[in-house]
């Protein structure tokens, strides 16, 4: 069957997260009920109980297992640190490669989605945009500092104690009151936009971009770096600031 669009988000080891994130999908996305769309996981080189777990839940997925390079060799191709974002952006070309979709669209294992977040993906999307939700961070996460420019609210810090309801609240407070509809730039994810136009621009490069001189001195992260390909092939970074998503952040890495 052929779907014009595909949803992917990647999973390594958390059942919780897994979980939550289809959960969160299959809620707030109409599209996949009417066969517009489909939702998979990229398993990337997920633990052996995941797996199991995603076998037991019948949840649609894909096994990507990446061969680990030593550093030596991912310096000489150009890659920083972490050595594991190595891995994790080939799990998202290997996500976009399995779409076979016209539209992608890649989410996060700890984003929680809120009604209408890809239909006001969409209807910022053409062939010359690459378009991404509105986020919400907490102020007091234990590494990060919320995402430059993003909406800051406290709503968990893991599923078992998301505030859905206080979340939706607090996104119809927010979509009532923006007159402005999208804006220049902003967070990477989710993000929505025309699969050839990434296969075009070679896709996301395979980790984190060094300076030339040191591995651990990362001269542009990996995403910065796909979104500057695309904008240079005509393809605006932009977000449709109604289209909004909670972002634990790091999710799977802390629980």
């Amino acid at each position: 069957m052929s779907f014009k669009i595909s949803i992917i988000s990647l999973i390594y080891r958390s059942t919780k997260y897994a979980d939550a994130v289809y959960d969160s999908v299959l809620e707030n996305t109409p599209k996949i009920k009417t066969g517009e769309a489909r939702f998979f996981f990229v398993a990337n080189d997920p633990e052996p109980h995941l797996i199991e777990h995603l076998e037991r839940k019948k949840y649609p997925f894909i096994l990507n297992i990446n061969e680990r390079k030593e550093i030596r060799h991912l310096f000489e191709s150009g890659i920083g640190t972490p050595e594991y974002i190595n891995r994790v952006y080939r799990g998202w070309n290997r996500a976009i490669k399995e779409s076979d979709s016209e539209i992608v669209v890649l989410i996060n294992s700890d984003n929680m989605l809120s009604p209408n977040w890809l239909e006001n993906l969409l209807k910022n999307l053409n062939k010359n945009t690459f378009v991404c939700s509105e986020i919400v961070e907490r102020p007091n996460h234990p590494k990060f500092a919320p995402f430059p420019g993003c909406l800051v609210g406290d709503f968990g810090d893991h599923p078992d104690n998301f505030k859905k309801e206080e979340f939706l609240k607090f996104v119809e407070a927010h979509q009532k009151v923006k007159n402005q509809k999208i804006k220049i730039g902003g967070a990477y994810m989710p993000c929505a936009f025309y699969r050839e136009k990434a296969v075009e621009v070679g896709l996301y490069p395979e980790g984190n971009l060094h300076d030339g001189n040191d591995f651990m001195s990362i001269k542009e992260y990996g995403d910065e770096n796909f979104v500057k390909k695309l904008s240079r092939n005509g393809v605006r970074h932009i977000t449709s600031l109604d289209s909004i998503s909670y972002h634990f952040k790091e999710g799977e890495m802390l629980e």
